[in-house]
């Protein structure tokens, strides 16, 4: 994942593509002296992972010289969907390149329009049995494989251990034994005083609330959408999702969490725990490396006693425009190689893909990132496949939002379904 930006915002255009857009061919792909040219687009990251990705290409094309000339194109994302669009306009105008990067939720929307093709071909089964099976499921579309990515992503419950020490509390250390929502909820209003939070629980207003929370409704029995991804009706709306989100709500109408914290409340003691990806970790080490804080799994249910923790990042899909769709899975194999894995989860202080590259990543044998790798192997859990997978995220993230300020979960709940059934029924 990444570091949590705003939903995906694939415009309805997308979605009516004509389905001649397999016969379209981008103007970047050609064969030039034997040579096969293939172009790369993603967003424009971190500064560490622009240098990844140009250190990887460059080692890409020496190792096929003079059979594989790879380019790459990496482009802002912004706070709007400058990436997004630019994807979709190539479709438009069939000059699409041969190989993009995309967020995990895109996939069946890209799939469905036709912008990515199948990459079974490419990818056999004894070359998946390493990657972690949250990172395949995401790909994954009506049982044929269209994207792949390197790294993966979680959510972890960070606590400050001084005021844990201080109040005689000591976090799980095993799966087995995390902690269940309401303990959570009990610590929360033990540990909260008139200076400090019991836990903080914000999240971007956007694509951050579907994939933070929506493993608290999967932990109690319930559902975001059937398994097509076509319905939401007795799903969503379901007793066991509105009961996970009637809890949820008790931490905001009960005072145990700042609605409007300023960043790093946590990191400045104005909250006892942090619900966060474990990209935070990097913040802390780097801003707050005297920082008494430690990490344990995301809370579970009593109903199941099941831990569900978030997944989900960017990977890529060849297009329907590469006219070099081989070559273009061979950069796509280069990427996701365990050597390659290693390297850019390191660089970028991601959970790698990869369930070997665990144990040759140095940060993970540490014992205190074992929750990370606990949860990305075990317990992680993709968001929905579905063609208004746009949809029922801004909704969602929209009725979260409700939900806080006191509206009736039941409520909330009724308009995500609504607009759902809305745009599903246009898509179809």
């Amino acid at each position: 994942m990444l570091r949590r930006g705003k939903i995906l915002s694939l415009i309805l255009t997308v979605g009516m593509l004509s389905a001649n857009i397999y016969g379209c061919s981008s103007s970047n792909n050609a064969t030039e002296d034997g040579v096969a040219k293939i172009t790369v687009w993603t967003q424009e990251g971190q500064v560490v992972e622009q240098e990844y990705y140009k250190n990887a290409i460059e080692q890409f094309n020496e190792l096929y010289a003079g059979e594989i000339e790879a380019s790459l194109q990496m482009i802002p994302r912004g706070n709007g969907y400058e990436y997004e669009n630019k994807i979709n306009a190539a479709a438009t105008s069939g000059s699409l390149p041969d190989i993009i990067a995309m967020d995990g939720p895109s996939v069946a929307n890209y799939a469905d329009s036709g912008i990515i093709v199948p990459i079974d071909e490419y990818f056999t089964e004894d070359k998946l049995e390493d990657f972690v099976p949250s990172i395949i499921t995401q790909g994954t579309v009506d049982g044929q494989l269209y994207a792949l990515g390197a790294s993966e992503s979680t959510v972890v419950l960070f606590y400050n251990k001084d005021v844990l020490d201080a109040a005689g509390i000591q976090a799980p250390t095993t799966l087995e034994d995390a902690w269940t929502w309401k303990e959570v909820y009990e610590i929360s209003k033990k540990l909260k005083t008139n200076d400090m939070y019991g836990i903080n629980l914000d999240w971007d207003l956007g694509e951050g609330q579907i994939y933070a929370f929506a493993p608290m409704i999967w932990s109690n029995g319930g559902e975001l959408l059937s398994e097509d991804g076509k319905k939401i009706d007795g799903y969503l709306n379901s007793d066991k999702s509105i009961e996970a989100l009637e809890f949820y709500q008790k931490f905001a109408v009960e005072g145990l969490i700042n609605l409007q914290p300023l960043p790093n409340d946590f990191e400045e003691g104005k909250s006892a725990m942090y619900l966060m990806g474990s990209w935070e970790i990097q913040t802390i080490e780097e801003s707050y490396p005297d920082f008494n804080y430690g990490i344990t799994y995301y809370p579970k249910f009593s109903e199941t006693s099941k831990v569900v923790s978030p997944s989900g990042d960017w990977c890529f899909g060849i297009t329907s425009g590469s006219e070099n769709q081989e070559a273009a899975a061979k950069l796509l194999e280069f990427l996701t190689s365990a050597e390659e894995v290693e390297e850019y989860c390191s660089a970028i202080s991601k959970p790698p893909a990869r369930i070997s590259v665990f144990d040759t990543m140095e940060e993970y044998q540490d014992e205190s990132r074992k929750v990370i790798k606990d949860q990305v192997i075990n317990t992680a859990h993709p968001r929905p496949i579905s063609t208004s997978y746009p949809v029922l995220s801004s909704e969602f993230a929209s009725a979260l939002q409700d939900i806080r300020t006191g509206v009736d979960v039941k409520d909330a709940l009724a308009k995500v379904v609504t607009r759902f059934n809305e745009d599903i029924k246009r898509n179809n």
